[in-house]
């Protein structure tokens, strides 16, 4: 991204369209490139409702340039926490479509002969205005 404002890049477009997201810290840490320190990422809530709150650590490296988020419903996990982060704190537009939506947080479970696993649900995502 710098060498890219040292260019001249003025605006951003982030196309996460069939984007299935990945991990969690992944979202967080690329959310952070665009918002002020200490704000509100993502809540994981698990089973007995208690909540890890995830903020930005430090201060984006661009909090001004437009931002435009281009999501479908293949936009998944990690990406979508990453666009509702930058819409409910005011740092972008999204356009699209809905987004895949599952909301939650699994694991894989190996099973014990090694052929294979089973994904276990563990948590829940929720949004910053949750």
């Amino acid at each position: 991204m710098m060498e890219l404002k040292e260019k001249g890049a003025s605006k951003w477009v982030l196309d996460l369209r069939g984007n299935p997201g990945g991990l969690l810290p992944g979202g967080v840490d690329t959310a952070s490139l665009f918002l002020e320190e200490d704000k509100p990422v993502v809540f994981v809530v698990n089973k007995n409702g208690v909540v890890d709150a995830q903020k930005t650590l430090t201060k984006g490296i661009d909090l001004d340039a437009p931002l435009v988020v281009l999501v479908d419903g293949n936009t998944a996990s990690a990406a979508e926490v990453m666009t509702a982060a930058l819409q409910e704190n005011q740092r972008a537009v999204v356009a699209g479509e809905q987004t895949f939506g599952k909301g939650i947080v699994q694991t894989i479970r190996q099973l014990e002969n090694g052929n294979g696993g089973v994904a276990v649900t563990i948590a829940r995502y929720e949004t910053p205005e949750h």
